[in-house]
């Protein structure tokens, strides 16, 4: 979108004209973003532990083994964010995500709500939050009709990628990520077949704030970054490997400098995983949820390229 250059890349600057600059794309679709199905479904032990799903009409448009189930992680700083954002665009974001990627492509969305700083969130609580949405995954959503074989998909936005990341890389979760994961699919079942993370500051350069202290702790902002704790496993010698899962890193043109730096060391230092990366042309670190179902090509790019990426990581 032209009117985004001209904000700059300041997160707090450009915050709410973005939201602005989109309001009235995505009103002018609600009635279709609000045809797709969603329903709601406590997964975890906390009033905060709440998820929506959206399902799909019809079919995936690629033919699948196994049923795509894309999970979606938002952004907001450890702070801020909800699955539904009722103060923004008659309450259609991120509904406007779930509804692109359920009613083009045939996937099944799960959007969960997390614990922030608000509600006792401290690292690595992110990471734990996303291990029992798996769980939900594996033990619910799994028992329904069509489920009982999914290939799992995740994509976090900002800190929601710290979460996944966290997930991905930290002992803590190494028994729930093994559990599903294999090389190939030799039968039912949940596997991990791909992590997309969008817009992920995988470092905080000499950031220290607040905010950082209160989630990754007094002087821990650096050993609980995802860099961070993707070094120590490193130097433990026991780097993840994610067998038949692949990495996608995605920046946007007008993202902050650190989002670009950190992001392409994260991809140098580890080696074992198969990580592609990738820049969006004309984003900014809020505009790319806030384009899909707009109907417009150029916004709606970045999520075909991900749909992609889910088809090419599914079983065959």
């Amino acid at each position: 979108m032209d009117k985004l250059r001209p904000l700059g890349r300041s997160i707090d600057d450009v915050l709410l004209p973005t939201f602005a600059a989109y309001a009235q794309l995505i009103i002018d679709k609600e009635s279709e973003i609000r045809s797709t199905r969603r329903e709601t479904h406590q997964y975890g032990f906390a009033p905060r532990h709440q998820l929506d799903i959206y399902y799909p009409d019809k079919e995936p448009v690629a033919p699948f083994r196994a049923k795509p189930v894309l999970v979606f992680l938002y952004g907001g700083g450890f702070v801020s964010g909800d699955k539904v954002n009722q103060g923004f665009a008659h309450s259609l974001i991120f509904g406007n995500l779930g509804h692109f990627f359920a009613s083009r492509y045939g996937f099944t969305v799960v959007i969960a709500d997390y614990r922030l700083i608000a509600h006792g969130a401290k690292f690595p609580s992110g990471g734990e939050d996303l291990k029992l949405v798996v769980d939900w995954v594996k033990t619910t959503l799994s028992q329904q009709q069509g489920y009982e074989s999914i290939d799992l998909f995740f994509l976090g936005n900002s800190a929601g990628g710290i979460h996944v990341t966290t997930y991905l890389l930290d002992p803590a979760f190494k028994e729930s990520r093994e559990a599903v994961m294999a090389e190939e699919r030799t039968g039912a079942g949940v596997l991990l077949r791909g992590a997309i993370m969008l817009g992920v500051p995988f470092h905080w350069g000499e950031e220290d704030n607040a905010i950082l202290r209160a989630y990754l702790g007094e002087g821990k902002i650096r050993e609980h970054s995802c860099i961070g704790i993707l070094e120590k496993e490193k130097k433990k010698g026991a780097e993840p490997t994610l067998p038949g899962v692949k990495v996608s890193i995605l920046v946007s043109e007008l993202d902050p400098d650190l989002v670009y730096e950190s992001s392409k060391q994260f991809k140098e230092v580890w080696k074992s995983v198969d990580i592609t990366y990738g820049v969006l042309e004309g984003h900014n670190h809020i505009s790319p949820q806030l384009g899909l179902s707009t109907g417009i090509e150029k916004e709606e790019a970045w999520g075909v390229q991900v749909a992609e990426f889910i088809k090419s990581g599914a079983t065959k």
